[in-house]
């Protein structure tokens, strides 16, 4: 599975004050904490922090060659191993990356496994998880890494998956969990893949992909209808490529990258634009270890992105962004951890204000890295939910402005060393008190704007009220409703908005894809609309009870709600 054990190891006050409040990261500033279930000990690959029960904090998956492992979090630095099946799959894991792939509000999991079938679960709530996977969903080729993005901005989340040795895939959504083989050109890569990213390197408002290959690694330019290789020797680099991540490190308003490489130096590739990258490798920029994870975050708040790296063997560390392209490496302590380290991913787990890290390692206890950071520096949180775009809100951009500060993050899903941090989007504001003005930008191309935002809490925002680039009407702009009643036994009233007039068609869905009952195909003027449906098929059958969904399609907008339906 881990390639590099199997194949031959290859080689106003602005800017002063924010300097001057800098509180620096010191190995004092982190705890590690290994009790139990926390300190899992086995072959351990990659993690992501989700918030599966949807309570606010995020919860632990774990990948191993073995049984996986789900950590619930119980706040206080409590976690508690609910793992079970399906999703402790038993196969040798490498991925596992979480989105509302159905768009009925909760997170589902695709889980990659290396030459055994790769499993699509459904997220039921309390109900637990179903196996849903069909179709290329299963491809059992050498898995390694896979990611989530809306590639065709349509609403609903698509999916990358990357194989070691035999053809990458793209996996386009449906919807009703249903995918389909969207694979073509280069994104067939048949290298020996290990991870991928998505980022909006070129700022036009669709994801492209990075692909880390055990050499060479390939950037793929999302085109509208195609992907089109990006050339040039920094971007395409030849070393045994493990983790990257997408992070504007320089706050210059475009996605920088930096790779992991196994045995040869790793690099950061400063965006130039028009595509082209330059190769940072100064000081501990171009660590020559084994490195394998690499996660961007503002871990001490100041107001730009520090990098933490992981390695297998040769020591992580935690590198601090001091601007003009200067990090400095912080390993003392638990931040240079010389154990066989594997995934990294970040969140706020413990919901104080800064960025903590869990590291997963082959053969030792794993680490929860919990950020102590003294009180000082200032920060803002956001959780996204899409409306028009996809309910996890992967891709979308945030934009936030405090005094001298300009800075982006976008929502990813999945990148480093097959791994996924957290969907809460997390800025530092250094000495601001306010944020001046945060702006949101879905992948639907709406936009969400305030003014005068208060440091130091966390927001969540939906797409309600969004509006096209320029405008300022507030009113709602698309959204479909939750059905009433739900669950439903006789039916259920079915309410939606649109932007505009559009062809409309809305129907209900059964899990397999397949429309039961069509409700309206035709067309629909602006403002709100509502349809009874009376439980009945298009045959005039009651519809069999389970798991359905009503799917709105108005114009190119999409949105999908679960309806259960009763005996």
């Amino acid at each position: 599975m881990r390639t590099h054990e199997w194949m031959p190891r290859l080689l106003a006050f602005g800017i002063l004050l924010i300097a001057c409040a800098r509180a620096p990261i010191a190995q004092a500033q982190f705890t590690v904490i290994t009790k139990n279930p926390l300190g899992q000990n086995g072959m351990g690959f990659g993690v992501s922090w989700v918030d599966v029960d949807q309570d606010g904090d995020d919860d632990l998956y774990l990948t191993y060659d073995g049984p996986n492992v789900l950590l619930r979090n119980d706040g206080a630095d409590q976690f508690t191993d609910i793992s079970a099946s399906p999703i402790d799959d038993g196969g040798n894991s490498g991925s596992g990356v979480w989105g509302d792939a159905d768009g009925d509000g909760d997170l589902d999991l695709y889980l990659v496994n290396y030459l055994t079938a790769n499993h699509l679960f459904r997220n039921e709530g309390a109900s637990g998880f179903t196996d849903i996977t069909s179709g290329p969903l299963g491809d059992a080729g050498a898995g390694q890494g896979a990611a989530w993005a809306d590639v065709d901005r349509d609403g609903d989340l698509d999916l990358y998956l990357v194989n070691y040795g035999t053809p990458n895939k793209l996996f386009r959504n449906q919807g009703g969990g249903v995918f389909v083989d969207a694979t073509s050109g280069p994104l067939g890569d048949a290298g020996w893949g290990v991870a991928v990213a998505w980022g909006d390197f070129d700022g036009d408002g669709d994801p492209d992909l990075y692909l880390t290959n055990d050499g060479p690694n390939r950037l793929l330019r999302n085109d509208g209808s195609a992907f089109t290789r990006v050339t040039g020797l920094a971007i395409e680099d030849s070393g045994a490529g493990q983790g990257a991540a997408w992070g504007d490190f320089d706050n210059d308003g475009d996605l920088d990258l930096y790779i992991a490489n196994y045995g040869t130096a790793s690099k950061l590739l400063r965006n130039e634009g028009g595509g082209a990258f330059t190769a940072l490798t100064a000081g501990p920029l171009g660590d020559r270890g084994n490195s394998t994870g690499v996660v961007w975050g503002d871990f001490d708040n100041d107001g730009d992105l520090d990098l933490y790296r992981t390695s297998y063997g040769s020591g992580n560390a935690l590198l601090r962004n001091d601007g003009g392209g200067v990090f400095v490496a912080l390993t003392s302590g638990p931040l240079g951890d010389a154990d066989n380290c594997d995934g990294v991913a970040a969140s706020d787990t413990d919901l104080d204000g800064d960025l903590d890290l869990y590291v997963v390692k082959d053969g030792h206890a794993n680490a929860l890295l919990r950020n102590d950071l003294a009180a000082g520096s200032h920060w803002l949180e956001l959780r996204l939910t899409g409306t028009v775009s996809n309910r996890s809100a992967i891709g979308a951009r945030v934009r936030v402005v405090a005094g001298a500060l300009r800075q982006i993050r976008e929502v990813s899903g999945g990148s480093g060393y097959l791994s996924q941090s957290s969907l809460t989007i997390h800025v530092g504001l250094g000495a601001s008190t306010v944020a001046d003005s945060v702006t949101v930008i879905w992948p639907s191309g709406l936009v969400t704007r305030l003014q005068a935002v208060a440091a130091n809490q966390r927001l969540a925002l939906d797409e309600q009220g969004a509006v096209a680039v320029g405008g300022t009407d507030p009113s709602p702009v698309f959204q479909l409703e939750a059905p009433a009643p739900n669950p439903a036994i006789d039916g259920a009233t079915l309410r939606f908005h649109l932007p505009r007039a559009a062809s409309v068609r809305l129907g209900i869905y059964d899990v397999q894809g397949r429309c039961v009952a069509s409700l309206i195909d035709g067309h629909g003027g602006p403002g709100p609309h509502e349809v009874r449906w009376d439980g009945q098929d298009g045959r005039g059958r009651k519809v069999a009870a389970g798991v359905h969904f009503v799917r709105l399609e108005a114009g190119p907008l999409r949105a999908t709600r679960k309806l259960i339906v009763l005996p």
